[in-house]
């Protein structure tokens, strides 16, 4: 389905992340993996025994360090001939580091799509995901930062729609509810214990249903600006908004 495209995955090393790099090695996609952690490393040695170690790139990246996103971009293109997917994954949710917050879940999305941009051949129908949350529909008062920077990924994906599509791009966003992975866990364990007995009741999705839905907004080229919700009453829905009435959104 995705045969000879090459696509590069921040926070790639567990979680979305790696649930989506699977399945994009397992569509015929090549893959940058990038994230900061130790396990970045045989996380890539492990997809590469699966899926052969011509098709991962392991790229070690702070994201929130301009120069360096900006050149694993370069070197995924570089070691690949080309760059067609991006997934801005990477987050962090620990409001004591706001200002960190701040940079590697809004700066590093708004970098990673201009990156993106640079690199991407229009004629190829390049696509962008950027992951948000929930929060950054409902604000959590756990997370004030956190929503503020999940609302801003979900602003700038919409308000980038038209610029992406005069460079024949798309770019989407997926909302996930609470996730199974270490830093959906932590945010669970921040809420009163009314609030985590009720998302425990709803019930907590997989990585891999994520990297389902964001399989969908790569893959289904009539979204463009598209917002897709991920919750485990609703499953995957798209986020319908009063100017979109009119819109297959």
């Amino acid at each position: 389905m995705l045969s000879g495209r090459v696509a590069l995955v921040t926070g790639a090393a567990g979680g979305i992340g790696l649930a989506t790099s699977r399945l994009l090695l397992q569509s015929g996609a090549m893959v940058g993996a990038v994230d900061k952690s130790s396990s970045l490393k045989s996380t890539c040695d492990a997809l590469g025994e699966e899926f052969g170690t011509s098709n991962i790139a392991c790229l070690p990246c702070d994201v929130s360090d301009d120069d360096a996103l900006k050149n694993v971009f370069k070197e995924t293109s570089r070691q690949f001939g080309s760059l067609d997917i991006v997934i801005n994954n990477a987050g962090i949710g620990d409001e004591r580091y706001w200002k960190k917050q701040i940079k590697v879940n809004l700066q590093s999305v708004i970098n990673g799509t201009y990156y993106a941009m640079e690199l991407m051949s229009p004629d190829k129908g390049g696509v962008i995901v950027n992951v948000s949350s929930m929060a950054g529909l409902h604000p959590v008062s756990t997370g004030p930062v956190y929503s503020a920077v999940k609302h801003g990924v979900v602003a700038f994906t919409r308000a980038m729609k038209e610029n992406v599509a005069e460079k024949g791009i798309r770019i989407n966003c997926i909302c996930p509810y609470f996730v199974d992975t270490t830093m959906g866990r932590a945010g669970l364990k921040a809420l009163p214990e009314a609030e985590a007995n009720e998302v425990l009741k709803n019930g907590i999705l997989k990585p891999e249903f994520i990297a389902k839905g964001i399989m969908d907004l790569i893959t289904d080229t009539s979204r463009n600006g598209a917002i897709l919700r991920a919750n485990p009453w609703q499953g995957l829905m798209y986020q319908r908004y009063k100017e979109d009435m009119k819109s297959k959104l």
